[in-house]
Formats: structure tokens, sequence, C-alpha cells
């Protein structure tokens, strides 16, 4: 849920698109973290090459709020 501490993550700014913090925003906001795997897709659509990114995204994994790919987007942490 928050990431490992002994590996950060590069996140580049310009995977911030408008599309990308809406979806963040609407993740958050309404707890729907079943909408992760769209926002992989929208950070892939937006140059996000990132591996761990992607991954965590399209996990089968139970995301809450603290979750450190959104936190990242929506700048967090």
């Amino acid at each position: 849920m928050f990431g490992n501490p002994f590996r950060t993550v590069a996140f580049d700014p310009a995977w911030r698109t408008s599309d990308v913090v809406a979806l963040a925003e609407g993740i958050y906001a309404d707890h729907a973290f079943d909408r992760m795997p769209i926002l992989a897709d929208a950070l892939q659509d937006a140059g996000c090459d990132n591996a761990n990114v992607l991954m965590h995204c399209r996990e089968g994994s139970v995301h809450a709020r603290g979750c450190w790919v959104v936190d990242l987007i929506l700048g967090k942490v």
C-alpha cells in the first residue's frame, strides 16, 4: 500500500497529463481503486515506461488511500 521506501521511483512530471491527474483525483475522491488499470493505461499513453508504476496499477492487490502511485500523481508525497 505504501510502496518500498528503499526503492524510490523517479516520477516524470510529464506523466501528469490532464487525463492522468483527473483519473487519480477521481480514484482518490471516490475510493474507486478498481480504476487503477485504467490509470496504468493513461500513464502509459503519457509516456510512462516505469515497470514498477505500471505493474502496481495493474496488479490485482487491494488498493486504498495512501496508494503510492496515486499519491505521486497528486503530489501528496
